[in-house]
């Protein structure tokens, strides 16, 4: 399915026709979009004060991308249609995304414990749990972290990584270079949460951890992509995307939540 998509390079009919001539051809368009979306992204993260409000703005820009800038034939080329997608695809992809979850939460305790580097400590800090001290049990925890994690970013991500920028990638190139690229780009907008810290001297960069946690984000990125291509549709790339983030965050409170 991929290859015959492919087969036509940039052919029209992908984007609207306003935005091709603003951005130019897709592959271009989605790396302006990409801009924008980690610009404000890392804006929330480091900024003196953490604007988690411009997370949803940036949850809901992806969203609705694929109404505001692509043709319907476009919306069915990146994988909005319930073609191809089973409950067996849905279970399995389920299954892929709790797996990476849990190597992922591995991989952190094993390698850094309880140091700073550990990307799990970061979610922990970034997910605010020593304020929830006394305030909320575990589960309480879980249950008010669980539809965000379900419902922002693995949506909107899967419709503008796995869709969007993969397509227009593939238009342009060929289906593995555009998984290539749309997996590291993708393990890079998890630096926000992760590579980069600020305190009162200035912004910095936990450079050996950083590198480890891009790597592994880029290779399930990788895994999303086969969801997404092994059924020909986004939602079991969203429901392995929606199992990562549940399996992460429950690990997480597990461990750490007091």
């Amino acid at each position: 399915m991929e290859t015959q998509l492919a087969s036509a390079t940039d052919r029209p009919g992908f984007l609207k026709p306003g935005w091709t001539r603003v951005l130019g051809p897709p592959w271009v368009a989605s790396l302006v979009v990409l801009a924008v979306i980690a610009a404000i992204r890392f804006y929330a993260v480091l900024s003196p004060y953490p604007l988690q409000v411009l997370f949803f703005v940036q949850a809901v820009a992806m969203w609705v991308l694929p109404l505001v800038m692509l043709t319907a034939q476009g919306r069915r080329e990146v994988g909005l249609t319930v073609q191809g997608m089973t409950p067996v695809s849905l279970l399995l992809s389920a299954l892929a995304g709790v797996a990476c979850g849990l190597v992922l939460f591995g991989l952190g305790m094993e390698t850094y414990g309880n140091s700073a580097d550990n990307w799990c400590i970061s979610i922990r800090n970034y997910l605010r749990f020593e304020d929830m001290r006394g305030l909320l049990p575990p589960l309480g925890v879980f249950a008010l972290y669980a539809l965000p994690a379900v419902c922002m970013n693995p949506i909107g991500e899967e419709i503008f990584f796995r869709g969007f920028l993969h397509r227009a990638f593939t238009r342009r190139f060929n289906p593995t270079f555009a998984t290539l690229v749309s997996s590291v780009l993708f393990g890079l907008m998890y630096l926000a949460v992760h590579g980069f810290w600020r305190d009162g001297s200035g912004i910095h960069l936990r450079l050996a951890s950083t590198a480890l946690a891009l790597i592994l984000m880029a290779c399930i990125g990788a895994v999303f992509t086969l969801c997404r291509t092994l059924s020909g549709s986004l939602w079991p790339a969203m429901a392995a995307h929606a199992a990562f983030n549940l399996t992460l965050l429950g690990a997480t409170i597990h461990e750490f939540f007091p």
